[in-house]
């Protein structure tokens, strides 16, 4: 059973060169690049581009996905200036020779139904799947907590109700336990969409991220259906230990080997 991994690297450093020494040593060959040098992909100095892109080619890193934050703004701001911001990230994705783009299905106002912002949702989603289409360029939908799609139940409705062949989703064990929702019961339902899992844990007891298997994101036995099952994705490492028990003073190149190697435990259990 075959796996590739990738990663987000500005959970190492803002240090380019850093990042790239650390997802080298953890054998991760692929960036999800959502920022580098202390800046978001989609606020990148013009210069920063080819420099970025060169320096981690010459290493043999690809980029796996433009880990944008679209759609982590509130249903009901105007989504004009949303959809600009998308289209920068649509420019920096081909840009970073990467045909992915992950996304999220916008806040809910607290305390208001989310059933109430559905044709909303869907109605902005697709307007994204739409454009990156004419771009060549597909997403993935993040379950984020707070957004619409932050229960398995509500992201079948959005992938449904978009129904573009081009929007998909990473499934992220950490933030469906956060919003109440077994990843076991979510898994079957998702699966068909799931093209990236997205490596984090969360544990209920402790109330913070751990490394994967030591919460309750029930990450073994996913990962075990799937690849026994022969899906093909990316398993991209977003562990989030900053407020870890054991890791609050830790750089983040130790976090990320710890992300790392806790991944590699569980992926040598199950075959991979």
């Amino acid at each position: 059973m075959p796996y590739r991994l990738a990663g987000f690297a500005d959970e190492i450093s803002t240090d380019i060169q850093v990042q790239m020494d650390h997802l080298i040593e953890n054998g991760v060959m692929f960036n999800a690049l959502r920022g580098a040098n202390g800046k978001n992909v989609l606020d990148f100095e013009k210069f920063q581009i080819p420099l970025t892109k060169t320096q981690f080619f010459n290493r043999g890193i690809k980029f796996a996905s433009i880990g944008s934050p679209i759609g982590k703004v509130s249903v009901t701001d105007p989504f004009e200036t949303e959809l600009e911001r998308f289209k920068v990230a649509c420019e920096r994705a081909k840009q970073f020779e990467t045909r992915v783009i992950r996304v999220f299905s916008f806040y809910i106002p607290e305390g208001d139904d989310p059933a109430k912002h559905k044709d909303e949702v869907i109605k902005r989603m697709k307007a994204l799947a739409e454009h990156a289409k004419t771009e060549g360029l597909n997403l993935l939908h993040e379950n984020e907590s707070g957004i619409f799609g932050d229960t398995a139940d509500r992201c079948v409705e959005l992938l449904k109700g978009v129904g573009a062949p081009n929007l998909m989703a990473a499934f992220d064990f950490a933030n469906f336990v956060q919003v109440g929702d077994d990843p076991l019961a979510a898994w079957p339902k998702l699966k068909q969409w799931v093209k990236d899992f997205h490596i984090k844990d969360w544990s209920v007891g402790k109330k913070q991220n751990v490394p994967v298997g030591q919460g309750d994101g029930h990450v073994r036995e996913i990962l075990g259906d799937a690849l026994k099952n022969n899906w093909a994705g990316l398993l991209t490492l977003e562990p989030h230990l900053t407020k870890t028990d054991g890791f609050t003073d830790v750089d983040g190149g130790v976090r990320f080997k710890a992300a790392a190697e806790a991944l590699k435990g569980i992926l040598k259990e199950i075959g991979a």
